[in-house]
Order: C-alpha cells, then structure tokens, then sequence
C-alpha cells in the first residue's frame, strides 16, 4: 500500500494521510513514514513532514504542548492515541530521536525543520489507546 494511514493533530488543525516510505517527491506531497513498523508493535514509529510555514504539513508542530493528543489511524480501520511527552530541537544530522526508545512501549516520533535555525523539530508521543 502506498498509504500508511491518516494523522491527525486536532489542536493544530492537521489532517493528512501518511505514505508508507519516504521519498524526496512523496515528501513534498505528504507527511512521510520513515522509520519503524506499526503503531500495533512495540517501538518507533517516526514520521517526518515538511514545514511550509503556512500551515500545510508539520509548520505549526512547534506549537505543541505536552500532553496533547497525536491520532493515527491505520489502514486496518485502527486508531490509535498518543499523548505529548517531550518536544526539543536536535542538528539535522542528528539520529538519535529515531533510535531512542523503549522497547517494550510504542512511541511515536514527528520530524520536520525549523527553517528559523535549519535544526529539525522533534515530537515525542507515547500510546495511550487504541481501538
């Protein structure tokens, strides 16, 4: 399939579906999955949109709190919620938010850039339901 599924972000306004893989062109039409399996197992599901800054895919991330809610909804008719637990900047060489995580719990990971300082913005969500 080359849908993953839908995210949506209520606080932000966002709402689009996610590709399966990444690509530089697929990237440009849609927030992208670029690392991990599922939101059905355990780890890092990661995914990455641009930011227009003018509200279209990832822009408005940054404005994002702690414990605000991230919906998933996979292509098996799932959803799936998760609640805000950290949000930081790291060099856009850096790694680590995808391979940092606990593997017994499923975390989910929004990348895009801060085009302010070319640094890549990072949200870190944990499950908190699915159904």
């Amino acid at each position: 399939m080359i849908y993953f599924g839908i995210i949506q972000i209520p606080k932000i306004n966002l709402y689009y579906p996610v590709f399966s893989h990444l690509t530089e062109d697929l990237l440009k039409i849609a927030p992208c999955k670029f690392y991990g399996d599922s939101p059905k197992v355990n780890g890092n599901l990661c995914i990455a949109g641009h930011n227009y800054d003018n509200s279209l895919f990832f822009s408005k991330i940054s404005s994002l709190s702690l414990k605000d809610k991230i919906y998933i909804f996979d292509n098996d008719e799932r959803s799936y919620i998760y609640s805000i637990t950290d949000k930081y900047e790291v060099e856009p060489s850096d790694l680590s938010p995808v391979l940092q995580y606990e593997s017994n719990k499923k975390i989910l990971t929004l990348v895009t850039c801060n085009n302010l300082n070319s640094k890549r913005i990072i949200v870190k969500a944990i499950l908190e339901t699915s159904s």
